[in-house]
Formats: structure tokens, C-alpha cells, sequence
């Protein structure tokens, strides 16, 4: 598993582009942001050469490379982490929640969050709900902006596009409401506007009462990309 870590990280620097990292930090929008400049193909097709390596992990070894590669708190070798989990999902029970909450602390941007919460913790929250979102719950009053994130991106896409967890979405929203930082108040936005396709009368009820609350514009413009026309103009008059 060591020689694995080695054989990754060593092939990731061997791409490193300190320009290309530099112009992907202002990208980024956070100080604290770092990776190696790797284009987002050349990283997934870098990685796919371990696939095979990585299924014939056991979970143990799998989690420890996991972690071994967040550790690193870089955007490169953490998306590599991810990839390393999404492709050992199946490990990944209830048990093992206290885990991805460790490794959470090591993130660094928005996109390795999205990442994360797309391939890895919805096809957990899908099979597990209560227990994720008691996690999801606890991450939504984090001092962790990451964390935060994490909380409400966990319902974007087909996830939120389901109507499955609607109720539990808007109250974890409603939360972070008036968070300070912009990249989160982003993802509240993008989770409204996701789960507002599996509920649209519930959730665009909802987005119009914000329009009257002094909340950040951000949020409610995140929250009504998919509306057109005379509806979208009916929520901005607000």
C-alpha cells in the first residue's frame, strides 16, 4: 500500500505546473488553496492507470491510502483519495463515517468537495440515510467551511433531483442561510436549485420567501439558474 502511495504521488509531481497552480488558486478563490496544476483530463487519465491496483485493495489498505493521500492537502492528490474511495465503495459502511469525517479536515477547495460529495457520499447517503445525515447534520454547524459545504452539496443532482431528501435539505439550508463565506453560501444556493427540481412547488415557495429576508444575493441567484421567463422575473422584482 506504501509503494502505491509512492507510485501515485510520485507520478502526480512529475506533472506539476507551478503556473498552472498559481492561476488555479485565484480560480479557486481560497488563500490556503494548493495543488500541482494538473488539467482535470490529465489527472483522471493519470489516476485510471490504478484501477486495477486500487480494486485489489483490501478495505483496510484502501482507507489508509485514502488517507494517507488527503494528508498530503493538496487539490491533485486529494481528488486521488477520492478516486481511491469511490472505486472501494462498497467498504465504506456506517462504520466507517467517523473516517470521512477525518479526512474532511484535510480538504482545500470547493471542487475536491464537490468531487467528494458526488462519487463517494452519495452512493453512501443512498444506502445509508439516517446515519449520514446525522454526519451531514453535524458538519452543518462546523466551524469547518468545508465541512459546511459538505452538508448541503451532499443533495445536488440526482440525489436532490429524487425528492427523496427535500425536507432534510431545506432545513440543513436554512442553517447556513446567513454563513459568511461565499463558497458556501454557493452551495446552499446550487442545492436549492437541485432540489428544487424534485420539489419544485415546496422549494420555489421557499427561495421566494428568502427574497424577502435580508439574505445573500448569491444564494437566491444560485437558486433560480433553472427558471426562465416570467418566472424568474416574478422572484428578482422580490
Amino acid at each position: 500500500m506504501n509503494n502505491l502511495y509512492q507510485k501515485i504521488y510520485g507520478n502526480l509531481i512529475k506533472y506539476e505546473n507551478k503556473k498552472a497552480a498559481e492561476i488555479d488558486k485565484k480560480y479557486h478563490k481560497y488563500d490556503r488553496h494548493r495543488s500541482l496544476g494538473i488539467k482535470a483530463g490529465a489527472l483522471d487519465k493519470l489516476l485510471k492507470q490504478y484501477k486495477t491496483e486500487v480494486k485489489n485493495l483490501s478495505c483496510k489498505e484502501a482507507f489508509a491510502l485514502a488517507q494517507m493521500l488527503y494528508k498530503d492537502k493538496i487539490e491533485d492528490t486529494i481528488l486521488a483519495g477520492n478516486f481511491v474511495l469511490q472505486n472501494k465503495i462498497d467498504c465504506i459502511g456506517k462504520s466507517k463515517l467517523p473516517l470521512l469525517d477525518k479526512a474532511l479536515d484535510h480538504f482545500c477547495s470547493w471542487s475536491t468537495i464537490d468531487d467528494f460529495c458526488i462519487d463517494v457520499l452519495q452512493p453512501i447517503l443512498l444506502t445509508y440515510p439516517k446515519d449520514t445525515l446525522r454526519f451531514l447534520e453535524k458538519w452543518n454547524q462546523s466551524k469547518n467551511m468545508w465541512k459546511r459545504r459538505t452538508s448541503v452539496v451532499a443533495f445536488v443532482r440526482k440525489v436532490g433531483e429524487s425528492g427523496k431528501f427535500t425536507d432534510e435539505a431545506l432545513t440543513l439550508c436554512e442553517n447556513l442561510i446567513s454563513d459568511k463565506e461565499d463558497l458556501v453560501q454557493k452551495g446552499v444556493g446550487w442545492c436549492l436549485k437541485d432540489i428544487m427540481r424534485g420539489d419544485k412547488k415546496k422549494v420555489l415557495e421557499y427561495v421566494k420567501k428568502l427574497r424577502k429576508r435580508s439574505v445573500p444575493a448569491t444564494i437566491t441567484l444560485y437558486a433560480i439558474r433553472d427558471l426562465k421567463g416570467s418566472e424568474r422575473v416574478e422572484i428578482l422584482r422580490k
